[in-house]
């Protein structure tokens, strides 16, 4: 995960081959173990990294969204405000101090 979530596309099938498992193995195993499925959690990841990038304000939030591995700006806001409650602007807002 650490080393390909940026990439836009990750398939539950690289992931599922690098684990010599078939898909749906995969997917019952990644679930019974994680409880999230491999999407939410590759998404949950890419968040995380994008609060990590977002606390350096030399930082564009597209450049963010793009250094993450989300493909388009709107789709990046929605699952930020999803697992934040927050707008990424409103969370560098708050973390730098600026309200």
């Amino acid at each position: 995960m650490e080393q390909h979530y940026q990439r836009a596309t990750l398939s539950v099938q690289e992931v599922a081959d690098v684990a010599y498992l078939s898909v749906p193995a995969f997917c019952r195993y990644f679930k019974k173990m994680t409880r999230h499925t491999l999407t939410d959690f590759v998404q949950e990841y890419r968040v995380g990294q994008a609060c990590r990038l977002l606390l350096d304000d030399d930082l564009a939030i597209t450049q963010v969204c793009y250094a993450c591995g989300f493909n388009n700006l709107s789709h990046f806001n929605k699952t930020f405000r999803k697992f934040t409650g927050q707008s990424p602007t409103e969370y560098r807002r708050q973390r730098l101090g600026g309200g």
